[in-house]
């Protein structure tokens, strides 16, 4: 491997994904684990670390109350950065769907009116966290599993709509991007829908987080779908997909569970990798998003990869560097 860090300035800026580690939900309780696992990401050359929200004593990363118990403040947090060789926090992966125990629920659907209040108040405690450390953006995962409730009513995806917008407007004033993430069982499924949310959804501030295995988990071409969206991308997340849903398994009760991790019909052992070991064309793509201009964060994931965790992030980084980065022969 070479002996670099991989970039996080100019266009295209490079990050990891933090919630690589994250095995179990209450499987990473110890702080000091957490800062080992920011160090040795640091040390396989990603030195910019997007976190993921999270509840619970547990997680001693996934809230700012947390990280101020532990460290003092969350600005006392952010300078310890350069002892573990993290450059800085670029931005905090949000899902309302999870469980909160310091909002007191068990998973909010912003397809739902009554939800809308509770989901901006929780998305703006991690907005603020991210301004105060110095990031950029927060990615949102607003949409329902489609198992869930099947495909959104013109009125239910208005709702999300109102809410993703809602919340990009107050992430605008702290200076903030939003982007939102569609991931593999989602209700929404299509280039249309898309459309529609974008349409729905005219202010730049929100833009689009292309996960690049779940897209092409759920069918689609990703550099396709790049293209045809690009001016409204501006946040990835690079993983590979090692299979595809081609029997519509995202409809499953549970699919989570059901598909995802027992494997569906099938028994996939794994649906997701590490970079170049799947379907994605990371060299199509990336060549296709320097020949539109995308300037913005591609942090790379693996998603539950070989143990030691350390294996799927020393492999990616390698690829990053080797395959994606590597000057033309």
């Amino acid at each position: 491997m070479k002996d670099q860090n991989i970039p996080s300035q100019g266009p295209i800026r490079w990050g990891y994904a933090f919630n690589q580690w994250k095995l179990g939900w209450q499987g990473f309780a110890r702080l000091d684990d957490n800062i080992r696992a920011l160090k040795i990401t640091s040390a396989s050359g990603f030195r910019c670390i997007e976190l993921t929200a999270g509840t619970g004593p547990w997680d001693p990363l996934g809230r700012p109350e947390s990280i101020g118990q532990h460290f003092g403040s969350v600005r006392r947090f952010a300078a310890e950065f350069g002892d573990w060789g993290v450059e800085r926090i670029p931005g905090v992966f949000f899902d309302p769907g999870q469980l909160s125990f310091e909002e007191g629920h068990f998973g909010l659907n912003a397809s739902c009116e009554a939800d809308h209040a509770r989901i901006r108040q929780q998305a703006a405690v991690h907005a603020r966290f991210v301004a105060e450390i110095g990031g950029e953006y927060l990615v949102i995962q607003a949409f329902p599993p489609y198992w869930r409730q099947g495909g959104l009513s013109a009125a239910a995806f208005a709702s999300v709509a109102r809410v993703l917008s809602a919340i990009a407007t107050d992430n605008k004033a702290l200076g903030l991007s939003t982007f939102v993430h569609i991931d593999a069982l989602s209700s929404l499924r299509s280039a249309a829908e898309l459309d529609e949310l974008l349409r729905l959804c005219p202010d730049p501030s929100l833009g689009l987080a292309f996960d690049t295995a779940e897209l092409a988990i759920a069918g689609h071409d990703v550099i396709a779908l790049y293209r045809r969206f690009h001016r409204r991308v501006g946040h990835f997340h690079f993983k590979d997909a090692l299979a595809v849903d081609t029997l519509g398994e995202y409809k499953l009760r549970n699919a989570e569970r059901a598909m995802l991790l027992a494997g569906g019909q099938r028994e996939v052992p794994r649906w997701f990798g590490e970079l170049g070991t799947g379907v994605v064309d990371f060299p199509g793509l990336l060549q296709a998003m320097r020949e539109l201009g995308y300037a913005g964060w591609v942090i790379v994931e693996s998603d539950r990869g070989p143990q030691p965790v350390a294996s799927s992030i020393l492999l990616n980084s390698w690829y990053v560097q080797n395959v994606l980065l590597a000057p033309a022969a």
